[in-house]
Order: structure tokens, then sequence, then C-alpha cells
């Protein structure tokens, strides 16, 4: 061992003075002199002496300190690539088939557990401290005795006193350290590996490995009875297994010892993933919410590139705007996908062309014209006075309608999530809120005494202090319109959305980051005048025009000019609010007149297309109604099944028949006078 010490290290050493200057003359004395044993140290005037010619005890306490020493030193894979190169190991069978496939090394330190990797790499972290204190002179044998007693004795540093603790995958209540033994082999298997992956599969111990779901037989047999979209829970579907499973082996005894109990089943059931013991049970919608999807990357969509529209039942009661009597208004909300901006909305007592187009319209007044629209396929949002090729509003705006796939609300998860916010923040503020976590007693208290009071005025009848103060509960129809727009104004001015980028560490408002953008990127949004709002969301029909004259609605409309146009299809573009004129064009778009309302043969007034829709939804209520009200009478008198009565006429003895003489047959009328006197004689 080459260790070459000064006067100055060799204080403290066993029968050595204490005093420097006589600490250096006892070495010259145990040197002789010698240049074998004494040299001077490079780059200073002192000499030092090799460990050789100092006392065996001396040289013991020396030797001591210096492998203390490399221990508490950091260590790095130098002196393994110096030991190792040194060193023929013949490498174990298991490493040589991981070179030969490196798939099953991969699959090996795959399936390892934190635990697993943990010990590994404090084993690696022992079998390099042995390979330093190789390198530092010591003998292998040596130094994997001094770690293994220095570690059950427990004076390592701390760092690798954790590691001999950690090293061992059993551990008792008394066990420290590790062992000569279990260290050497370590050592070897260290050397053995060239990188961290090779390491990580040898020095890691083994554990019992969990039976995985498709390695149990059977378990296909029990999926089939649980993946129903009935929904039968773990242990109705165990009920219908056992007795599946009782038939099919009745002749085989030893497979009914063997038939899994129903806590065997809930085991294996629990290790399956969230979709698989979804599967079967749930389709549409709800299966796709536990597949993966695609984001989408809204950033490169301008401002106004694409609006998503959806409409939303409000969990509420309000006053009907017409009659007064309570019912569940349709919220439509419109938003711009590339800034969250909430630019339009609509309320109304569906969903319809009507409330769409209005939300479309009010957007598109106050924030300019998208490029393209993005709804689902309901009749509200997908019809010819939006999609018509010639008339529809959306193809003479020159705006492209996307729709998406029905039953697939996740591809328009961006509206999807907000119609859970809006309207159910909306619809809390009022007494007649009856959706997620209102209480159902007082949603049912309240409903009632509200009919009880509208009836009670249907009726003429004065409202007692309760019917008073349930009225007073349900919110007019314009009390709703400025709960929304505060709302609205809310989620676009001060809602911080986690979607949007984050300025000075807070995430940007809806109207924010729009203003930003347009800042940037310029604004080149094509905006509406008042006219074009007007003419644009006008809906057309394609009617003939007979004569100077139109049809439309059940409505007669007039104009001299349309005599030009005689027999030709022409489009009517008409006001849903106002049904005293239509605009009339060519089908090519040519502007031909105005023609106004005169001599409608229903009604004395014009009908608006607000109102014949109205009237629809009349007529529709009341089926459904009058279908409710023949199956309320059906179940007053249900048919009577009578039961058969029992035949006993065979028992009863038949009347013999009453015989009656044959009329005699005669050919000649004296032979007829014969037997008649004949007959009467008797």
């Amino acid at each position: 061992m080459s260790i070459w010490l000064t006067a100055k290290e060799c204080v403290g050493l066993p029968d050595f003075p204490t005093r420097l200057q006589n600490i250096r003359s006892r070495l010259d004395k145990y040197s002789g002199k010698n240049e074998n044993f004494r040299r001077r140290r490079v780059g200073t005037k002192a000499f030092e002496y090799h460990i050789d010619c100092l006392p065996e005890a001396a040289q013991e306490v020396v030797k001591q300190r210096h492998f203390n020493a490399v221990l508490e030193q950091k260590k790095t894979d130098n002196a393994l690539e110096k030991t190792v190169s040194n060193t023929s190991v013949k490498p174990v069978d298991e490493l040589a088939l991981m070179r030969q496939c490196p798939a099953l090394l991969e699959r090996e330190v795959s399936s390892l557990t934190a635990d697993q990797k943990g010990i590994a790499d404090a084993r690696a972290t022992l079998a390099l401290e042995v390979l330093s204190l190789i390198y530092a002179g010591d003998t292998r044998i040596g130094a994997v005795t001094r770690i293994s007693e220095q570690s059950r004795k427990g004076v390592l540093p701390m760092t690798l006193q954790q590691a001999a603790d950690n090293a061992n995958a059993r551990k008792g209540t008394t066990r420290r350290g590790v062992s000569i033994r279990s260290l050497q082999e370590w050592v070897t298997l260290y050397q053995s590996t060239n990188n961290g992956d090779e390491r990580l599969a040898l020095l890691a111990p083994g554990h019992h490995k969990e039976t995985r779901p498709e390695q149990v037989s059977w378990l296909p047999m029990f999926l089939s009875h649980h993946r129903n979209v009935n929904g039968p829970s773990l242990m109705a579907a165990y009920r219908t297994f056992t007795e599946e499973w009782q038939e099919l082996y009745a002749d085989q005894p030893t497979m009914l010892d063997v038939m899994p109990s129903y806590y065997a089943v809930r085991r294996i059931m629990d290790k399956l993933p969230k979709r698989e013991r979804a599967r079967g049970r749930v389709t549409g919608s709800a299966a796709r919410a536990l597949e993966t999807y695609q984001k989408r990357d809204w950033s490169q969509m301008p401002v106004n590139g694409c609006w998503i529209s959806d409409g939303k039942s409000m969990n509420l009661k309000v006053a009907h705007p017409i009659h007064g009597r309570p019912f569940t208004p349709e919220l439509t909300l419109v938003l711009d996908g590339r800034t969250r901006f909430l630019v339009g909305w609509s309320l109304d007592l569906s969903e319809n062309v009507i409330a769409v187009a209005s939300a479309y319209r009010y957007g598109m007044k106050l924030h300019g014209k998208p490029l393209f629209t993005y709804s689902d396929n309901g009749g509200g949002e997908k019809n010819k006075t939006l999609d018509a090729d010639i008339t529809g509003i959306f193809p003479r705006l020159g705006i492209k309608h996307m729709t998406g796939i029905p039953g697939n609300p996740q591809a328009r998860g961006i509206i999807e999530r907000l119609n859970a916010v809006i309207p159910r923040r909306v619809a809390q503020q009022f007494q007649t809120y009856n959706g997620l976590g209102a209480d159902r007693e007082h949603v049912r208290i309240t409903s009632r005494r509200i009919e009880s009071a509208v009836k009670a005025i249907e009726n003429n009848k004065e409202l007692n202090p309760v019917q008073k103060g349930a009225l007073a509960k349900l919110p007019s129809w314009q009390q709703l319109l400025d709960a929304i727009e505060v709302e609205v104004q809310r989620y676009n001015y001060e809602h911080e959305h986690s979607e949007l980028p984050k300025r000075n560490g807070r995430h940007l408002t809806p109207a924010a980051y729009r203003q930003e953008v347009l800042a940037a990127e310029g604004d080149e949004i094509e905006y509406l005048t008042e006219i074009e709002l007007r003419e644009m969301f006008m809906p057309e029909v394609v009617r003939k025009a007979q004569r100077g004259w139109v049809e439309f609605n059940n409505n007669e409309y007039f104009a001299e000019d349309l005599i030009l146009v005689d027999g030709e299809d022409v489009r009517v573009a008409y006001d849903i609010h106002d049904a005293k004129e239509v605009i009339i064009r060519k089908l090519d778009g040519t502007y031909v007149c105005t023609a106004i309302w005169n001599g409608n043969k229903v009604a004395a007034v014009p009908t608006t297309h607000m109102a014949k829709a109205i009237d629809d939804r009349r007529k529709r209520r009341l089926a459904r109604v009058e279908d409710k009200r023949r199956e309320i009478e059906a179940e007053a008198c249900p048919l009577i099944d009578a039961k058969p009565t029992p035949d006993f006429g065979s028992f009863i003895p038949a009347d013999e028949p009453i015989k009656t003489p044959r009329k005699p047959m005669t050919f000649l009328q004296s032979e007829y006078d014969y037997l008649s006197a004949k007959a009467g004689n008797q």
C-alpha cells in the first residue's frame, strides 16, 4: 500500500511523542533517512515518510484513518472504471440473455417497483464503496469486511449507513447492516454490468408478483354477467355467475370446489382499469368519456375564427312571459373558441331556430361576424332556416356551419363546460332553483304553493299569505334576463380563465385576452350594419309568385312588381317579429320588391312567424296532454278478464226427438184424395 505521511499527519499515533519536532526525529530514526522511506513532498519543503517504516500498531491506525477518509468522500464511477478494467467477471446467464434480447431487459426494469429500485440503488452504492476502497489500496476481502462490520455496528457515514439499512430486502426487528457474503455477491454483480439498467435488473430483489386479471381463467365468464347495460351490482352479477358455474360443472366436483368466492372476484375486479370495468355497462357519450381524447389548439385560430353554440334548460321555474305560469326556460350561449369570450346569448321558451338565430344576431351586432360556427345536430342548431344552400342565414353571411357527431358532447367540451356553470349560477340566485344541490323537499313544497297561487289567480280567488309568499319567489322574465346579463358580464370581465395565458402570475379574463390578441394580431373582423343585420337575419323561404301575390304562413302579400316574376320561384325574406311586409328576391339574390300584407284569408291581423311558432308549440303540448288524458281514462276502465265457466251440459240427458210422420207422395189427384180420406178416418 502506497501511503506517505508528514510529521504533522502522524500526530496522535500510538507510541509517538506529542511535539512535532520530536515526531520528526522519531520518523527520521524509523526511516534511517533511506530514500525509499523518506522523500520531500512535492511543492513543499516538508519531508514525508512511507507507511512501511512505521510500527505495526501505527500502520493499522493510519490505514483505518485512510479508509475512513475514503468512505467519507463522494464517489463517482471512476473507481469502478479503473477497477473493472483489471477484473474479469464472467456474466451470469440471466445477464447474457438480457444482452442478447434488449426487450427482455426493458421489460424486467419496467416491472420493478419503487421499493425494488431503491434497494438496488442502495446495493449499488455499497458495491461502489467497496471498489473505491480497493482502488485506495485495500484488498477486496478487507474492504468488504470493513464495510460489513461497520454497517452492523452503525458507525458508517450517514449516507452509507442508510444505504446499508435499505439494502436488506428482508428486514427483521433486530437485523442491521449487511453480511459479508451478500456484499461480496453485490460487488460481483456490479462489476459484471455495463450500465444502470443492467445493475437495476440484477441488484433488485425479487418480490411476489400479483396475479394480473388477464391470467384469471374464470374472469371472461364473470364479465359476461357483469357487462350489462342494466348495470347489475357486483353481487348480482356474481349470483348469476355462480348459477351458471354450478350448472356448467354440475358433474365435475373438482370444478365446483374451486369456484371463486365473491371476495376473490372483487379483488380481481378492483385491479381492472376503470374503462374495462365500465365496458359493456355504459354506451354513447358515457363510454366515450372513459376513452382518451384529443385536445384542440385554439391558439392557431384568429379571434372570431370559430363560434361554438349550445342550448341548456335552466334548472329553475320562471313566470311565463305570456300567461305567467311557471315553466323552465332555455338559455342559448355562443362562445368564441380562441378567446373563450361569451359573444352572444338568448333566452327563449325552448331551444329553437328563433332562439339560436337571436343569440347569433346579438353576438354579431356587438362583436362582428365569425368565420365558422360549431354546434350539435339539434333541431334548433341544424335547420333549413340557418343552413339551406340559398336561403339559409349562414350561407348568405358566408359562414360555414360545422356540426359535431351525435351523442358525442365531448367534442364541444368548451361550451358544455360553460353550460354547467353560468346557467347554474344564475338559477341559484332564485328561490325556484331545482337543480343539483337543491333540497328536494323545499323544491316540492315551493312548486306546489306556486301552482296553487297561479290557480287561485286564474279562478279570481283571493290569495292567502302562503300563496302570496310563494308567488313572490317566482322570478319574472325580466328579472331572469337581468341576472343572465350580469353573470355574462362577470364571466367575460372578471373570471380568470384557467385555459388562457398568465400575465404576472394570474390567468387573463376572456375580455382581457380578446383585447390583447386583437391588439397583437390586428382587428380584421367584419362588422355588420343595422340594415345588414336586419336583412341577413331575416329567414327566407322559396315560394312561387302568382299574378302579383305570394303566400306565406297563411298570409297573402301583394306587390305590383310581382307580376314581373309571375309563375317563377322567388325568395321570400320575412321578419320573425313583424309580418306586415316581406322582401322578394329572385333566386340569384336580385331584389324584386317589397310585398305588403293584404287580404289575409285566415286572420284579421297578419300572423307573424313567432306567433306561428308559439301556436305550433301549443298544439304539440296539447297533443301530449291529450295522450296522457287517454292513458289515465284507460287506467280507470280496465278490461275485465272473464273466467271460463265449466260446461256441465254433457251430464244432462238429451230429449228424444219427436218423430213427425212423413207426408206421402202421390202422382194423381185421385190417389191423394183417397189417402187423405183414409188418414181422416183414422
